[in-house]
């Protein structure tokens, strides 16, 4: 009737579903777990990308700030000469003809002229260097590279992020391997007192005893049967949860590892209050959504500067080859410098530039509220992890009280059983209960380790640290 207590808590050592890790036969501590995890685990190499990616398009809004120098060449045949055509008529000044005397009446009439000149030959090789720099761009060069800068600080905190997450998978199933580890320990434990007090009661039987009947003998082997058989899911439950911690270290899945007995986790000396300010302080996405946030500032300044002229400097130098010498490639036109200062003012968009601000300032909006509603929902999350490790911190120190009753209570009724003085059945309900109650204190212990282990995730570093 009552070993299906010790089912019940031995199941949950398989119930947590988890991954584990290998490193041929080693003796593995928790730290050594998240060592080999940090080295190993392709998560990384994804946060580190796009790290990398963030400092890359940081380097291309920096161009900005810097000239841009191009160099072309353009090499061209035509299918015939490119020629100005001149065709109408002129007239010389009065004070010219006059000066002719009877010679210059006939100068004083209109002249017809109809002629063809030749601008360029049909093959030009054109080159030229060009530099331009962007003297005033209304503040939208600041902020595209302010943003581009913030976007580096969030990547770095998504790789803290996924550094956290493996740190916190490590642990997990890290205590649940412990977990396992302990149940089979004491499945194990319980079945050896299963069997003594099976060869008791088949010694008690059969030497005549008034008390110990065979119902009782087949009781104890029903029992210790049954006993047999929880270890066999135990040790399957053990043997996944190391499976399950070699997945979270990025281990193989042909490696073995030997575990190391942690001692028991403490229970924090921090207030609520300290706990939530330091969530709000550390925990990656506060972090990223007050870098957003700060890139929504970025970009309303970004689109305020429609608003403002465009200012840019250019330089030029260039030259010509061609075999013809005279039209617009003469001496003086087939190489040279321009340089000059343009500007660029959009006096009317059609409110494209109201509408731009006013779209960044809406997302500033949005993003101000899910900061709210964030840093609300993390200090929800703390105060019931606070309120978890509470309560199992508690159960930790009852339930050790329980284990110890429980033992006592075991071997006085071993005793009594020795003498005759109980019945088989309430002996095998003091092993059943003592089994329960350290099973009951080694589920306590890894709530509690549950509980900080996610606290600390919330929080973005370790609780003893604070």
């Amino acid at each position: 009737m009552k070993i299906t207590l010790i089912a019940s808590v031995l199941i949950l050592s398989a119930a947590f579903g988890l991954r584990a890790e290998t490193t041929s036969q080693q003796k593995l501590n928790l730290e050594d777990c998240i060592r080999v995890a940090l080295e190993k685990h392709q998560s990384l190499n994804i946060s580190a990308a796009n790290v990398a990616m963030a400092e890359a398009m940081y380097q291309q809004a920096m161009s900005a700030y810097w000239p841009q120098i191009a160099a072309q060449v353009n090499a061209s045949r035509a299918d015939q000469d490119r020629t100005f055509t001149m065709e109408g008529a002129f007239s010389l000044p009065p004070a010219m003809t006059g000066a002719l005397g009877p010679a210059g009446a006939a100068l004083a009439q209109p002249i017809p002229i109809n002629m063809d000149v030749k601008l360029f030959d049909k093959d030009m090789v054109t080159s030229s260097l060009n530099l331009t720099y962007p003297i005033f761009t209304g503040l939208k060069r600041q902020a595209i590279v302010a943003q581009a800068e913030k976007g580096i600080q969030i990547a770095e905190q998504g790789q803290r992020k996924t550094n956290l997450e493996l740190v916190r998978d490590v642990k997990k199933y890290f205590y649940a391997a412990q977990f396992a580890i302990q149940m089979e320990k004491l499945t194990e434990d319980t079945l050896e007192r299963f069997k003594a007090l099976e060869d008791l009661t088949e010694r008690l039987y059969q030497n005549g005893s008034l008390k110990v009947k065979k119902t009782d003998y087949l009781r104890t082997k029903t029992t210790t049967a049954m006993t047999r058989t929880i270890l066999n899911e135990a040790r399957y439950a053990r043997e996944m949860a190391h499976e399950a911690l070699g997945n979270a270290m990025g281990q193989e899945w042909s490696e073995h590892y030997i575990l190391v007995e942690v001692d028991e986790a403490s229970p924090i000396s921090e207030g609520l209050q300290q706990l939530v300010e330091s969530a709000q302080n550390f925990n990656p996405d506060i972090q990223q959504l007050k870098l957003a946030v700060q890139i929504s500032d970025d970009q309303i300044t970004e689109a305020r500067s429609g608003y403002y002229p465009m200012i840019g400097f250019q330089a030029e130098v260039h030259d010509i080859q061609t075999p013809y010498h005279a039209g617009l490639t003469n001496a003086a036109n087939r190489d040279g410098w321009t340089i000059g200062v343009g500007m660029q003012w959009n006096l009317f968009d059609g409110f494209q530039t109201t509408g731009k601000v006013n779209q960044a300032k809406a997302q500033q909006r949005k993003l101000e509220s899910q900061q709210i509603l964030l840093d609300q929902a993390i200090a929800l999350q703390v105060k019931q992890q606070f309120l978890s490790i509470k309560s199992a911190n508690s159960q930790t120190k009852n339930s050790q009280e329980a284990v110890g009753y429980a033992s006592e209570n075991r071997k006085l009724h071993v005793r009594a059983y020795q003498d005759e003085l109980v019945e088989t059945k309430d002996v095998i309900e003091s092993q059943i209960v003592e089994t329960f109650a350290q099973g009951t204190h080694y589920r306590a212990r890894y709530a509690l380790e549950m509980g900080l282990l996610s606290l600390e995730y919330l929080i973005g570093q370790n609780v003893q640290s604070l």
